[in-house]
This record gives structure tokens, sequence and C-alpha cells, in this order.
């Protein structure tokens, strides 16, 4: 992905024209890194999990996740039988 490569160009006239949207992210530094994850394994923080599906409804994920439904992380649980999905909480 473009996280481990070179820095990407684009001609923002493309966005403009076209009346598109750009959405990203800042991932933080290595050292941001290495902090959350000591916070995450020492429990003292956790993932908002919004919901999860089976993965034979990967397909209502990804809608809910176009739709903008969700808060928080959608998960897929690979070894389940296809149910539907339950809110976390």
């Amino acid at each position: 992905g473009a996280t481990t490569g070179p820095r990407g160009a684009i001609d923002l006239r493309h966005l403009f024209a076209r009346q598109l949207s750009l959405l990203g992210s800042y991932m933080g530094t290595f050292a941001d890194l290495r902090a959350v994850a000591a916070l995450f394994f020492d429990g003292r923080i956790a993932p908002v999990i919004d919901s999860v599906f089976p993965l034979a409804h990967a397909a209502d994920a990804q809608r809910r996740l176009e739709d903008r439904q969700q808060f928080g992380k959608i998960v897929l649980e690979i070894s389940s039988p296809a149910r539907e999905s339950r809110p976390q909480g």
C-alpha cells in the first residue's frame, strides 16, 4: 500500500474537475505506534467494535461501511456459521 512506499503525487485539478472527494488519515510516527501498542497490550485501551459479521455476510459489512453507518471497526468472523450481525456493547 501507499504506507510502505514513496510519497505519491496527485494533480488536484482532477479532483476538482470530477467533483471527487479525497479522504485521508495520518498514521503517526513509529514511536507513536509503539506507544499505542504498549497501551493496547497492557489492556489500557481497546478498539471500538461497531459490529461483527460472519465472512458469508461480507457484502453486508461492506455496505455498512460504504453507507458510513458504523462507529468503530467492522469485524469479519472467519470461523463462525452465518448469522445476523450483532452490535457490540
